[in-house]
């Protein structure tokens, strides 16, 4: 298959070919529709600068329709000797639609088409985090109402401290997942920046209207053409911190229940179809989804490392270490993603034993409260401290 960048008749050494694309062709699959988007919107540009007529737009829209119409069937698959999403598209154009498919890269590289490519992956799919962290914060208000006014435990340092309600620890994670969402809307804003037109990273020698590339495909603003390569990696990264902020808001409440449901503890029950068993051992009931969910924040934290070091340490302008930054940015999505699906079942499943938490309600989780209303008669709060602390040893004794 030949190479968008091929010149002469030569064949590159497969076990180089191999090396550079084989993963990256995985990776390339999954943003087959946002490159077409960008095609689409870049070849209308084209048009409306003159560079192509009105029957080769009607071409490559129709081209564009059909490779999306594949994809949905999942018949548009990317084959080891096509290099590149952007090979495939560019393909399979101009073998169906020729001078029309030849056109479309007119002033483009495939350094601001690939980027263009994955902003657009990135914004949907922040978009999509968003409705998912909203229905989660329903699912956790729905809790709160049924199970709310139920007391248990409030622990510090691992410790009884003081009384506390399934209502405070609920509301807790649905604030926590309300600053995600202002975390999520940062990294949405920095990403929301169109590279489409910047080329190489140094612009082209024909006049493009960026503006309106930016406006067709949804983007917030135009980003600044040089700027477009050297951001790659630093946006990705912000996006990818984003999805980590989320996942330790599930982390926390994984944490929790995987301690809250220990027989010793035995605060909440699991529903049987969420937990899975021994091979060895029949009584055993475990929360696996919890333990699942609280691992996945590591993985997302060495997947930001991963993008941070590939893209550190590089000069200006595109370089192709860049090409390894999709695969952690991708599954960092899609973790994310799955893991607020998961997080949201295991809340359906999980039942308070109120008796159990009831019982738990020990007279030490009080001693705060006899202290400040001794303040409230008079005393002062450090006379009152020792007052109560003492008599707490003496009963200990």
């Amino acid at each position: 298959m030949k190479k968008l960048w091929q010149k002469d008749k030569y064949e590159l050494d497969p076990d180089v070919e191999a090396f550079e694309t084989e993963e990256d062709l995985i990776m390339d699959q999954k943003l087959v529709k946002y490159d077409c988007l960008g095609s689409l919107a870049h070849a209308k540009m084209l048009k409306k600068i003159g560079i192509i007529s009105s029957q080769e737009l009607a071409e490559i829209k129709k081209g564009i329709n059909e490779i999306l119409e594949l994809d949905n069937q999942n018949k548009f698959i990317l084959e080891k000797g096509e290099e590149d999403v952007h090979t495939k598209i560019e393909n399979y154009l101009t073998d169906k639609y020729g001078q029309a498919g030849g056109k479309i890269h007119t002033a483009r590289s495939r350094n601001d088409q690939v980027l263009t490519a994955i902003r657009l992956y990135c914004n949907e799919n922040l978009e999509q985090i968003e409705i998912e962290i909203f229905a989660l914060i329903e699912n956790f208000q729905k809790f709160s109402k049924n199970y709310g006014s139920i007391l248990m435990p409030g622990y510090t340092h691992m410790q009884k401290a003081m009384p506390s309600t399934i209502a405070l620890w609920t509301d807790s994670f649905m604030e926590s997942l309300k600053d995600d969402l202002l975390v999520l809307k940062t990294a949405y804003k920095l990403n929301n920046q169109s590279p489409l037109g910047s080329g190489a990273g140094y612009g082209a020698p024909i006049e493009l209207d960026r503006e309106y590339t930016k406006n067709l495909l949804g983007f917030g603003k135009v980003q600044q053409t040089t700027y477009c390569q050297n951001s790659r990696g630093k946006i990705e990264a912000s996006v990818v911190s984003s999805l980590i902020s989320i996942l330790q808001t599930i982390n926390k409440f994984a944490s929790d229940v995987m301690l809250f449901t220990t027989s010793e503890f035995d605060f909440f029950e699991v529903s049987d179809q969420v937990t899975t068993g021994s091979s060895i051992m029949p009584q055993k009931k475990n929360v696996d989804i919890g333990e699942l969910l609280r691992s996945k924040v590591h993985l997302v934290l060495g997947n930001y490392t991963q993008i941070v070091s590939l893209s550190s340490n590089l000069v200006s302008g595109y370089n192709r270490d860049f090409q390894d930054t999709k695969k952690p940015l991708i599954e960092s999505f899609e973790i994310t993603q799955s893991c607020l699906k998961v997080t949201k079942i295991l809340l359906e499943n999980l039942i308070p034993n109120k008796q159990k938490l009831e019982d738990s309600m020990t007279a030490e989780l009080y001693q705060a409260e006899k202290a400040l209303e001794l303040v409230i008669k008079g005393m002062s709060f450090r006379e009152a401290y020792q007052k109560i602390g003492m008599e707490v040893n003496k009963n200990a004794k």
